[in-house]
C-alpha cells in the first residue's frame, strides 16, 4: 500500500511538474491528495491513541515528536479519544472519506450528546461524507442542539451561563481589549448590528477615498464600529453622533425564528423551533418575545401567490426573502447570514429570461456573488436540496 501511494505522489510530482494538467484530471488529483492528507491525519490520531499516559500527555507527545502546534497537537489528541468510541466514524477517516475536521466535528457532538448516540445516528456521518468541512461543522452543531433539546437540555440556556466580557489594558501598547463571549441569539442582535453600522463607515471611508490618510483598515473600521455603537460617539472625533441630523449609531436587528403551528397555539409545545443562523432552539424562546415583536405567518403551499412573481418584477420582495431565508438559512456557499445576503436568480433574469419566483431565488452573500458573475458560474439545486456551481462554459465543478 505504502509503494502504490509514493508511486501515485511521484507520478502526480512528475505531471504537475510538467504544467498545466487538464481540469478533470486537476480535480481528480485534488481528490486523491485529500484522501491521503486524511489518512495520514487518521494514523497520526492512532499513533496519539497508542502512546500511554492521558489525553495531556498523548498530546504532549504528539507536540514532542512532531512539528504540530499545541494546539493541532491537543485536537489529534482529542479527537482520537472520541473516535475510540465511534468505529464507525473511525472507520471513515482511516480509509480518508472524511478529514480530521470533519472527525473533530464528531468528536464535539460525542462529547456534548454521549459517542454512542453519535455513532448510532448514520445520516450523521453519511452527511460528513458527502459535505464540506466547513458546512458539516455548522449542520453538526445544529444536530448536537437538536439532540440536547431532545434530552430536555437547551443550549441557549447552557450558552448563557457561560457569557462573560473582560476588559483589559495591554502593558505593552496601552491599547484597551474589549473580549465578550455571548449566546447566539444575542450574538445574532450584535452581529448584524456591527454589519450595519460597518457598512455606513465603509461608504463614508470610499467617499474619502482620495485621501489615504483617511481611509481605515478593515479591523480598525470594526473597531470604530464597536466604539461609536457603544458610546454613540464619532470614533474620529469624539463629537457626539446622536446631535448630527441624518447620522445615527444604532441599528435595526431582525432575528427569524421559525415554529410549527402546534408550538404556537399551544396543541404540541415539545415541537422543535429554530433560529435562522443560529440552528435549533428551544420552544420556550418564544416565551422571550416582546411585545413589539413583528410576528408573520408563512403557509408552504402553491397557493402562496405573493412568492412567484414571474417575470413581472425583477427585484424580489419581503415574503420572498424570508422564505429564502427559513430554507436556506444564508448563503448557499458559505453560510453568511441573510443580512449580509442578496437574492440571486439561478436562471438569471436577463440572461436566461428567469422568473423571480421563490423556487428560482437564492441567498448569497456580495462575496460569492461578484464571483458567481466573474467566474461566469451559475447555479442549480440538486436533487437532495443542495446547490452546486457550474462553468456556463464547462461541466458541473
Amino acid at each position: 500500500m505504502e509503494e502504490r501511494i509514493t508511486a501515485g505522489l511521484d507520478e502526480l510530482e512528475q505531471r504537475l511538474g510538467r504544467g498545466v494538467m487538464p481540469p478533470t484530471d486537476l480535480g481528480a488529483a485534488m481528490q486523491f491528495l485529500e484522501r491521503i492528507r486524511a489518512r495520514v491525519d487518521s494514523l497520526m490520531c492512532t499513533a496519539a491513541q497508542a502512546s500511554a499516559g492521558t489525553e495531556a500527555n498523548r498530546s504532549d507527545v504528539l507536540r514532542d515528536k512532531t512539528r504540530l502546534s499545541a494546539r493541532e497537537a491537543k485536537r489529534s489528541a482529542r479527537v482520537a479519544d472520541r473516535l475510540s468510541e465511534m468505529p464507525r466514524a473511525a472507520e471513515s477517516f482511516a480509509s480518508g472519506d472524511i478529514s480530521l475536521d470533519h472527525a473533530a466535528a464528531l468528536a464535539n457532538a460525542a462529547e456534548k450528546v454521549g459517542a454512542d448516540v453519535v455513532e448510532s445516528d448514520l445520516t450523521l456521518l453519511d452527511e460528513a461524507n458527502r459535505t464540506n468541512s466547513d458546512q458539516f461543522s455548522r449542520r453538526a452543531r445544529d444536530w448536537t442542539n437538536r439532540k440536547l433539546i431532545e434530552q430536555g437540555v437547551s443550549p441557549l440556556e447552557a450558552q448563557r451561563r457561560a457569557r462573560e466580557a473582560k476588559l483589559w489594558t495591554e502593558k505593552e501598547t496601552g491599547l484597551g481589549v474589549l473580549l465578550a463571549k455571548l449566546p447566539a441569539d444575542r450574538f445574532e442582535h450584535v452581529r448584524q448590528a456591527v454589519d450595519t453600522h460597518y457598512i455606513r463607515l465603509l461608504r463614508r471611508d470610499g467617499a474619502d477615498g482620495q485621501n489615504p490618510e483617511k481611509v481605515r483598515t478593515p479591523k480598525q473600521r470594526l473597531a470604530d464600529v464597536v466604539f461609536e455603537l457603544m458610546s454613540g460617539r464619532d470614533a474620529i472625533t469624539g463629537e457626539s453622533i446622536e446631535d448630527r441630523p441624518g447620522v445615527k449609531a444604532k441599528a435595526s436587528t431582525q432575528l427569524i425564528i421559525t415554529a410549527p403551528l402546534a408550538v404556537v397555539d399551544g396543541t404540541d409545545p415539545d415541537r422543535q423551533c429554530e433560529m435562522i443562523g443560529v440552528g435549533p432552539v428551544p420552544p420556550d424562546i418564544l416565551r422571550t418575545l416582546t411585545k413589539d415583536t413583528e410576528l408573520a405567518g408563512m403557509i408552504f403551499d402553491l397557493a402562496g401567490r405573493p412568492l412567484w412573481l414571474g417575470r413581472n418584477q425583477r427585484l424580489g420582495n419581503a415574503a420572498q426573502r424570508l422564505a429564502v431565508a427559513v430554507r436556506d438559512g444564508g448563503c448557499f456557499e458559505c453560510g453568511a447570514p441573510m443580512h449580509r445576503c442578496e437574492l440571486h436568480h439561478m436562471r438569471e433574469w436577463h440572461r436566461d429570461r428567469g422568473p423571480t419566483d421563490v423556487d428560482n431565488l437564492i441567498a448569497v452573500c456580495r462575496k460569492h456573488h461578484r464571483r458567481l458573475d466573474s467566474e461566469n458560474l451559475a447555479v442549480r439545486r440538486t436533487a437532495n436540496g443542495r446547490y452546486r456551481t457550474y462553468s456556463r462554459d464547462g461541466p458541473t465543478s
